[in-house]
């Protein structure tokens, strides 16, 4: 990588990183040119030079919150645990994160983007924790918890299950607390790797 490449790639990281900041503490909805900019310490105008528009950089913003739960949901797996265990750990790992950065799911799964992710997604790989989640089925076959032809369908499963659930829980469409939900969780995935 070159030094201008160096120097792009910096830049961005500070707007992006101003962005995840007011999207922390105000909230998507709060989210302006402006304010990331003043936070980054530069003119508004300057993030047009890296993004092509405000949506453009939201969406670095939720690969970099993906990124963010990957690590948090890697920090929960306990030594020792088989590949099914691995499964249900992170599972409640990721329902946990997004339930206590409800913007962070607001960003990611409620806001409409436009055009951005799908110019964004011809150059980015998948998401690393749906990545994780195909290397634990993967591990899961191995050891004989589930046939391999279930893979596909748990891999769209689990993550259905889980923002159908943190949507209800967010919105409180439900009764149940945050603990009294993980543990529907973990029953949940348990019931979906068992069949």
């Amino acid at each position: 990588m070159d030094k201008k490449e160096i120097q792009r790639q910096r830049m961005m990281k500070y707007f992006i990183d101003a962005a995840k900041e007011i999207i922390k503490e105000e909230g998507v909805k709060s989210l302006s040119a402006r304010k990331v900019g003043e936070r980054a310490g530069y003119s508004y105008a300057t993030i047009y030079n890296y993004f092509d528009d405000i949506n453009t950089l939201l969406t670095y913003c939720v690969f970099d919150f993906f990124e963010d739960c990957h690590k948090y949901m890697v920090s929960c797996q306990k030594q020792g645990e088989n590949p099914k265990e691995q499964v249900i750990t992170q599972g409640c790992a990721y329902f946990r994160y997004f339930a206590e950065n409800p913007d962070m799911f607001q960003l990611i799964f409620l806001e409409d983007l436009g055009d951005a992710p799908q110019k964004f997604m011809q150059k980015i790989k998948r998401p690393s924790v749906r990545n994780l989640l195909r290397e634990n089925l993967i591990e899961c076959v191995k050891e004989g918890y589930i046939p391999e032809e279930n893979i596909e369908l748990l891999q769209d499963l689990i993550p259905s299950m889980l923002s159908g659930k943190l949507l209800f829980f967010l919105k409180r469409r439900n009764t149940e607390n945050l603990e009294d939900m993980i543990d529907l969780v973990k029953k949940e995935i348990e019931f979906l790797l068992d069949k």
